[in-house]
């Protein structure tokens, strides 16, 4: 005879497994693709600055006034100075991608930065699995673009018009 503590054990461990395998997902696959930053999807837990880009998943991208050299080095740094950025990549002298845990749930979120052209940081923040993010992603970027700004010993920049990257 099956006994209830066994059934409820049963079903409280395939629930767990259940929860933890819907978090399981692969690193998708990002970085530059014809000279921008993969588009968002249909979903609120994605902001970017490309100017394709839905007007409510969109951020003004970082600008600075720096050489390109120094601004991807400082931006690196203050990167590797969060404390919620898990993995900091370099793919090549124009990109950077960081992996931020988020405090919770301990959820990624992918966020690249690519300095296509002289003096602009093309964004890009997403959440890897889920629908919203309750703001999340466009709260990091901007608090990424004011440290990266002070850092910089430069005043905020903001683009007066849509600047076109491609």
């Amino acid at each position: 005879m099956i006994s209830y503590p066994l059934i409820r054990q049963t079903v409280v461990l395939g629930s767990i497994i259940a929860f933890l395998t819907g978090c399981m997902h692969d690193i998708p696959k990002l970085g530059v693709e014809n000279n921008r930053l993969k588009p968002c999807p249909d979903t609120p837990n994605c902001v970017a600055s490309h100017p394709d880009t839905q007007e409510s998943q969109k951020v003004p991208p970082i600008l600075y006034t720096a050489e390109q050299t120094q601004a991807y080095n400082q931006m690196e740094a203050l990167l590797t100075e969060q404390s919620d950025a898990i993995v900091i990549t370099r793919e090549h002298a124009h990109y950077l991608r960081a992996d931020f845990r988020t405090p919770l749930m301990g959820f990624i979120d992918d966020v690249e930065f690519y300095f296509q052209v002289p003096g602009v940081i093309a964004v890009r923040s997403a959440s890897r699995i889920g629908y919203s993010d309750f703001g999340a992603n466009r709260r990091r970027i901007e608090e990424i673009r004011k440290a990266f700004s002070e850092r910089m010993a430069q005043p905020l920049l903001e683009p007066k018009v849509p600047i076109q990257t491609d």
